[in-house]
């Protein structure tokens, strides 16, 4: 008699006006765990016979642990422990055990009357027939012909992360993670073998799912994803169209196993503080400094220099650390809850979590809370159906203190009064310097809620050996609130008589996808034909206000009196039309083809390019496959591989391609009249950045999955970037949005994963990876001419540093011997910076600023060094990025103002007694070129 199965009912009720969430509330119906629950119940009544056993390598005789052992047909079964050695009651003497390991074949035995089982599994390469998510589907890595990167839950779970994004850093060869911020949460990018574009979004697609996200990467907990996969070139990326030229990621969230109902809890606790800070000057040396850089004779006393209140402060002995006060050593907690479990036809994973992030900034906290639930049924044999769903609710109330001022904040001047209380104006003389800790004042609220659902029901038609039939259907919700009140015991709101900003930002996104799959074996020959009909459609509404003016701060930013409020209204919508076909075949495990082709139409394209055609294709050799192979004992896999494709960046905004105006009302007589102007030009002939690639691989692994590399070399051409072109200002206007620019990327990946030691109580795994990405501007505006104003260059990198080249300091000998006279600044004096006259012609202009480096890294690296003794794992992270040359600010020799209002680092600056070639002297004239 067929087992009962698992039934869970999920129910998602919302008060809603217009489109706007009014409550959001999550209701469990009912989760009854019955799974194979006539089964058991049999197997209760009946007797039961105890098979012990042990399981160990073939090749070694060694122990195989976590090795599992399953009563064939039910959800029985148990693994080996760190012996081999395993104990079953089973409900049949004649039953037969399936017993399977990753990195061995999986094996059958029927007891027939035997209760002590000795087996051998025999080793294989987990690299064949490992499955990897693809676009719209999965694949054996054996077949894969695209660039296709993996990284497992376990690399997720290992580090306390709050973003999985910081778990790809240094994971992988060609995903490049850079930092913009370093609060509770932190600001991460994303780029995917380099940078194409030179104004548009370089960020990839993620696709959660099986369904594009366009949400915060922080929403989705690192503690639910399965599996992560990054889709590198054309041939993996162009299933994806317009959005896949920058690369996409496919984040699988986890689905429940079968078996018994299994409860997990896992709870981290960390701590965070900064790091190489630079030392700023105290108030005893902000003193000296400003002295000497005001100081116009001898005469003039260094008191004199100073303001009333810094005098004061000076002589009580104030010293504001600034940083200090700012910051804090951080925190963060998180606690996850998951239940999982289900048999051969039902699947359920339900998972709470709860963390909070206390950054380094003082006031600066993120609280998030997810539940997800995942569900997968099969009805029939022909017949099933699922759903993923992820509810986040996020609070970031406060404002963060002014971590970046407190870097130029005056020593000399303090954030409290003699009380203890916090003042609006710290320095009355200098009234536009506000006080670090202002922030700390305002009130803050700031709530985000979203909730993501991605489902399918997925049909196998009898009729038609091999054809299936899916629909994908995802649902993004949004709704983001915040408030923002400076009263007047602040500087901004003392003002302007109080200021409150206001904003609610709703997302309401749908995808509907129908996928049609037809996979077949003909003789030695397989093919997999993959056809897909989507629609997707994004619709955002953002109403913002800035309101100032109030009678009072009782009521804060929701007062209804404030005496000017100026409002934005951002309404928004763009849908997406797309036609997908894939072919996968395969002859004889050995030669490879994959070609692919999708049709995309955009709403935000121009009338004359409403659609685009993206196409592909791959070829891939199973060299080790091949009977003529000589070293088929150490090698188990080596194939090479080619791809050449084209794909898409679909980098216009919806409504970028009209013409646009703004409101210019006037004064007529007494009575204002309404007046617009032009602030665009339409173009109808706007359409997607295109990038054609090229990328040629190989993949080898040996001896048993003991070593396993891939070498990867490609190329990208990238054209039609959109780019402002200057035009006559005739019309008002000075510049129009064309398809006119090209450049051109190339660069190597290569990772190597190693498995020093494979023993049951000792394990050592080591993963390497190394990049080498170059781009380079080919054509601007289509006349091949540099634009030196935004900093692009014929040739060069798209990111560069553009000026003067530091040449040293001019010394006191170079002026008595008539250096400095004969030089190309013939005004400098002793202490004054030396710049590098690069066209020689004797002066120092515009002219001779020249590359200084560049922001794109030369390489990247990381390594990772895994050891598990017994249940203790522990792992070692190494990353590196190198060749990036950057300006840091808080070095500039000018940053006080000439008044000197201002901190910086503290330095050794040049004078007669000390000659160095480092810093200039101390003077608002000594670096005119800074």
């Amino acid at each position: 008699m067929r087992p009962h199965s698992s039934l869970l009912i999920l129910i998602w009720v919302f008060s809603m006006r217009g489109t706007r969430f009014r409550r959001v509330t999550l209701v469990v119906a009912a989760l009854i765990a019955t799974v194979g629950a006539r089964t058991e119940l049999a197997a209760q009544a009946a007797p039961t016979v105890t098979i012990r056993g042990t399981v160990r390598a073939s090749d070694s005789s060694e122990p195989i642990p976590a090795a599992s052992v399953l009563v064939k047909g039910t959800t029985i079964g148990t693994q080996t422990s760190d012996s081999g050695a395993f104990t079953l009651r089973v409900p049949n003497p004649n039953a037969t055990l399936v017993f399977s390991r990753i990195g061995f074949a999986r094996q059958e035995v029927a007891l027939a009357g035997r209760t002590t089982i000795d087996l051998r599994l025999t080793r294989t390469a987990v690299s064949l027939s490992e499955v990897v998510v693809v676009g719209y589907g999965t694949q054996k890595r054996s077949d894969i012909t695209g660039s296709v990167t993996s990284i497992g839950p376990e690399r997720l779970e290992e580090k306390p992360n709050s973003n999985f994004v910081q778990a790809l850093e240094g994971s992988m060869p060609g995903v490049t993670v850079t930092t913009s911020g370093a609060g509770s949460e932190p600001g991460l990018s994303i780029q995917v073998r380099g940078r194409n574009s030179i104004s548009a979004s370089t960020s990839p697609l993620v696709v959660v799912d099986g369904i594009p996200y366009n949400g915060p990467l922080t929403d989705i907990s690192p503690a639910d994803i399965g599996s992560l996969e990054v889709l590198k070139d054309a041939s993996a990326t162009a299933i994806y169209g317009t959005r896949g030229s920058n690369g996409v990621i496919l984040v699988t969230t986890k689905k429940g196993a079968p078996g018994k109902t299994r409860f997990n809890y896992d709870g981290q606790l960390s701590s965070h503080t900064y790091s190489n800070i630079p030392r700023l000057m105290n108030a005893s040396e902000f003193f000296d400094f400003k002295c000497v850089r005001l100081r116009t004779n001898p005469t003039q006393t260094c008191e004199g220099l100073l303001t009333a209140t810094e005098l004061r402060n000076y002589k009580a002995g104030v010293n504001t650390d600034w940083v200090r006060l700012g910051t804090q050593n951080g925190k963060q907690q998180q606690h996850v809850l998951t239940l999982s479990g289900g048999s051969d036809d039902t699947r359920y994973y339900v998972a709470g979590d709860a963390l909070k992030v206390d950054g380094v900034a003082i006031n600066d906290v993120y609280n998030r809370v997810t539940m997800r639930v995942n569900f997968d049924q099969k009805i029939r044999s022909w017949l099933s159906f699922g759903t993923a769903n992820n509810a986040v609710r996020t609070i970031r109330d406060g404002v963060p203190a002014s971590f970046g001022t407190a870097f130029t904040s005056n020593p000399l001047i303090s954030p409290y009064d003699s009380a203890g209380n916090q003042v609006r104006v710290p320095w009355p003389e200098d009234p536009i310097t506000a006080n670090v800790l202002e922030n700390l004042l305002a009130q803050n609220e700031d709530l985000n809620k979203r909730l993501f659902s991605s489902n399918y029901v997925q049909l196998s038609i009898p009729q038609v050996e091999g054809l299936t039939y899916r629909l994908n259907a995802g649902l993004d919700l949004a709704d983001a609130n915040s408030s923002t009140y400076f009263g007047r015991n602040t500087q901004v709101g003392f003002t302007n008589n109080g200021r409150g900003d206001l904003a609610n930002t709703r997302r309401n996104d749908w995808t509907l996808e129908n996928v049609f799959r037809l996979a077949r074996t003909y003789g030695r020959g397989t093919f997999d034909l993959t056809g897909v009909l989507s629609e997707a459609a994004t619709s955002l509404a953002i109403n913002s206000s800035r309101s100032i003016g109030y009678p009072n701060d009782v009521l804060g930013a929701r007062s209804t009196l404030p005496l000017s409020i100026v409002p934005n209204i951002d309404d928004i919508e763009s849908r997406l039309v797309s036609q997908v076909g894939r072919l996968n075949y395969s002859f004889n495990e050995r030669y490879l083809l994959t070609a692919t082709v999708r049709r995309d139409g955009f709403s935000g394209f121009g009338r004359n390019n409403k659609y685009g055609v993206f196409p592909t294709l791959a070829v891939g050799w199973n060299v080790a496959n091949e009977s003529f192979f000589p070293w088929k004992e150490s090698v188990d896999a080596l194939k090479l591989r080619f791809s050449y494709g084209k794909t898409g960046n679909q980098a216009i905004r919806p409504y970028q391609t009209f013409a646009q105006l703004d409101d210019r009302s006037y004064l007529n007589g007494e009575v204002t009249a309404p007046g617009y102007n032009t602030v665009t030009l339409g173009n109808p002939d706007l359409k997607w950045e295109s990038t054609t690639s090229k990328n040629l691989a190989m993949d080898l692994s040996m001896w048993h999955d003991r070593m396993r590399a891939t070498l990867e070399a490609y190329t990208a051409s990238t054209s039609d970037l959109l780019l402002r072109r200057a035009i006559s200002p005739v019309h008002g206007i000075t510049s129009i949005t064309q398809n006119i620019g090209k450049t051109a990327n190339r660069g190597v990946d290569f990772q190597l994963t190693t498995s020093n030691v494979d023993r049951p109580s000792f394990e050592w795994h080591t993963d390497f990876n190394l990049s080498a990405n170059r781009n380079k501007i080919v054509d601007l505006y289509g006349t091949q001419t540099d634009d030196i104003n935004n900093g692009w260059f014929i040739g060069m990198p798209i990111d560069v540093n553009y000026g003067f080249k530091f040449d040293g300091i001019f010394q006191t000998a170079d002026s008595a011997s008539g250096a400095i006279a004969r030089s190309a600044q013939p005004t400098a004096k002793p202490g004054y910076i030396r710049a590098v006259d690069i066209n020689g012609d004797g002066k120092i202009d515009a002219l001779d600023r020249t590359f200084i480096g560049s922001l794109e890294p030369s390489y990247t690296a990381g390594l990772t060094n895994t050891v598990r003794v017994g249940k203790l794992t522990l792992s070692a992270f190494f990353n590196t990025v190198q060749g990036v040359t950057r300006t840091n600010d808080l070095l500039a020799t000018n940053q006080t103002f000439t008044d000197v209002r201002r901190n910086m680092v503290f330095r050794e600056w040049w004078t007669p007694a000390n000659p160095i070639n480092s810093y200039p002297a101390n003077s608002n004239f000594s670096n005119p070129l800074g």
